[in-house]
């Protein structure tokens, strides 16, 4: 289960909450989900910091499919 990123709301007794936007689309991105599984939990929080930093639901949107890009390159979108 550990190697599962959590997808959904409340809190997440293992590390940083996935927001369920990102869960939806790492879903269908096998090979960017693979790279969120292995990132430690402060890379992770990084990466969802980075979708939250979005003002309105449209720039959260557009930073999730960047770091989607970015995580199916075996990268951080940071």
């Amino acid at each position: 289960m550990a190697n599962s990123p959590f997808i959904g709301i409340g809190h997440n007794p293992e590390g940083v909450d996935l927001p369920l936007g990102l869960g939806m689309r790492l879903a269908q991105e096998p090979r960017a989900m693979d790279t969120f599984g292995s990132l430690d939990e402060e890379q992770k929080a990084q990466v969802v910091g980075y979708i939250q930093s979005g003002a309105t639901g449209d720039d959260a949107r557009e930073l999730i499919e960047t770091a989607i890009n970015s995580l199916r390159d075996g990268q951080l979108p940071l």
